[in-house]
């Protein structure tokens, strides 16, 4: 199992994403008009990769920030990290091993992922342990 901030999906994984659990939520978008999105960490994204739900990306960021990368805030201070794409998919490159061991984040934890800034892009990023 790689467990690097090198992995990078094989052209023969499926289809099947996070992005297609993905749900435009506008509840949430006009309770304090910030695009957001969550998930509950699993296998994957413990031990390989975050990715990042590409038709989220599509409506609220620029795709030229991909070469940019991303800022993830807490409560603990600011992770950057890198990202990797492709035609269908987003995921982390480098910084996601540091910033999953910095929050000692397990499979099961909720994070939600608020962007706060689209242009320089910087998720506030929010903990639900079970």
């Amino acid at each position: 199992m790689d467990t690097s901030d090198e992995y990078v999906p094989s052209e023969t994984e499926t289809d099947t994403t996070m992005d297609e659990e993905y749900v435009d939520d506008s509840r949430a978008l006009n309770i304090d008009g910030y695009p957001t999105f969550e998930f509950t960490l699993n296998s994957t994204t413990i031990n390989q990769r975050l990715e990042i739900p590409y038709r989220f990306w599509q409506r609220h960021i620029p795709m030229g920030a991909i070469q940019a990368g991303v800022y993830l805030v807490t409560e603990r201070g600011m992770w950057f990290c890198t990202l990797q794409h492709n035609s269908r998919k987003i995921w982390v490159k480098h910084g996601w091993a540091r910033f999953k061991h910095d929050h000692n984040l397990v499979v099961g934890v909720r994070c939600t992922f608020k962007l706060v800034y689209s242009f320089g892009v910087q998720f506030q990023v929010v903990f639900d342990r079970p």
